[in-house]
């Protein structure tokens, strides 16, 4: 375990507080030390809903993380989805000063972008950059530090929220006794996790499926060119059966997970079973066919406004690969010939990442056991994603027009050539 880095990641959702923390070896070596998760759901859609039971739930997650791990945090990579966001595709111009790129020359031409596309009420959470261009040569490069050039184009893109909303969040996790490192989209982090290198290459769109949130992202040419939360979930799935059967959430939930499936077209119209609510005395019989009909209609309305997203960006044409699934919300039963009947176009499921691996440092095998099952388990794939990024090329390539990139140097990296608007800047990218 020489020359490795401790990580501590929190990933909030609407339905638990999870951390992970990883010990990082390389990029495809990535042991994880210890977990710890509690449920908690004040944290819906991206708002704080109270903050004190909230921040009580990241103390007990980090304490149990730091428990398994035997170790101490003090700071964080955060990992969050928010309705919030807003995503732009941007560019940064640069008179090169001394005939070569410096350092300083990359955080000048973010800082440029952020001046004419960055709110003063917003604030940059997350950036990716996706190319350079070098005077005017057609293709772009990754890493122009030390190059020759006149002048450099960088294009990024933004993903803002609100200035407000992140002072929020700055306090709670201050209140935690932990500072943040980076803020991240999570579903940029699902993705680092869930999508293949060819996917990202030939044009994907990941779709994330929370609790409160459906949070997406598209790749294309290896770059992020598209991100969007809607705020929308599979929560809302519960509520419907709740509201349409007359039982409380909390069994309406049972009741999904059990027998809710979202394809219809498997169901036996006349085929009913009896439902025995916990604590009561009560019957309820529930048709099959009705409870598919409630789940799929409120999936349809989630991947119609996927789809309207991707209409209004002009990116359909894009998605070679078609659209990986990824969150709680799209391991109901049905999904995958569901959505692909739905959408017309290839779906998958996303799979384990062979770069994480449970790290036996424990004097009983019981322990290790339980960590090793958690790194299976699908609700911590968009933490352990947060592990994965930052180890990317995507991440180092964007940290070179962040002011620290000044004193840490050039940051070396490799870039394949790309060819030319999303609306005027995707094509440039493109």
């Amino acid at each position: 375990m020489k020359n490795t880095e401790n990580l501590v990641v929190v990933h909030l959702s609407a339905t638990a507080v999870y951390v992970v923390i990883g010990s990082v070896v390389s990029a495809k070596d990535i042991r994880i030390m210890g977990v710890g998760q509690v449920k908690n759901s004040d944290f819906y859609q991206g708002q704080i809903k109270h903050r004190e039971r909230l921040q009580g739930a990241i103390k007990q997650a980090i304490q149990d993380a730091e428990d398994m791990a035997n170790c101490r945090v003090h700071s964080v990579w955060l990992t969050l989805a928010t309705p919030e966001l807003s995503s732009k595709n941007s560019i940064g111009s640069v008179a090169v000063e001394e005939e070569m790129v410096r350092a300083r020359d990359m955080v000048q031409a973010l800082s440029n972008a952020k001046s004419q596309d960055l709110p003063s009420d917003y604030y940059l959470m997350h950036c990716c950059q996706q190319g350079i261009y070098i005077d005017e040569q057609d293709t772009m490069v990754d890493d122009a530090i030390e190059m020759i050039a006149k002048d450099i184009t960088v294009m990024y893109h933004m993903m803002m929220m609100p200035v407000s909303s992140r002072q929020n969040i700055q306090k709670l996790l201050q209140g935690c006794d932990v500072g943040i490192d980076h803020i991240v989209f999570d579903a940029v982090t699902s993705a680092e996790y869930s999508l293949m290198s060819e996917e990202r290459q030939q044009g994907v769109c990941l779709v994330d499926i929370g609790a409160s949130t459906t949070s997406i992202c598209v790749y294309k040419e290896n770059k992020l060119i598209f991100t969007h939360c809607i705020a929308s979930g599979s929560h809302e799935v519960t509520m419907d059966i709740s509201a349409d059967i007359g039982i409380s959430m909390i069994e309406a939930e049972k009741l999904k997970k059990s027998h809710g499936t979202v394809d219809i077209h498997s169901m036996d119209p006349s085929s009913f079973f009896i439902f025995k609510p916990q604590g009561s005395g009560d019957e309820v019989n529930v048709s099959l066919y009705n409870l598919a009909r409630i789940v799929e209609a409120r999936y349809i309305q989630i991947f119609t406004e996927v789809i309207r997203q991707l209409h209004e960006a002009e990116l359909l044409g894009y998605i070679d690969r078609g659209i990986v699934l990824n969150g709680g919300g799209s391991t109901i039963k049905g999904m995958i010939p569901f959505a692909k009947r739905l959408l017309k176009m290839p779906v998958v499921l996303s799979n384990t990442h062979p770069a994480i691996t449970a790290y036996n440092h424990f004097d009983n095998e019981e322990s290790f056991k339980q960590l090793s099952m958690q790194v299976n388990n699908r609700a911590y794939q968009t933490a352990f994603g947060t592990l994965l990024y930052s180890q990317s090329e995507q991440f180092r390539h964007s940290e070179q027009s962040e002011p620290d990139a000044i004193k840490q140097g050039r940051l070396k990296g490799t870039f394949q050539s790309v060819g030319q608007r999303f609306t005027s800047v995707l094509k440039k990218i493109l």
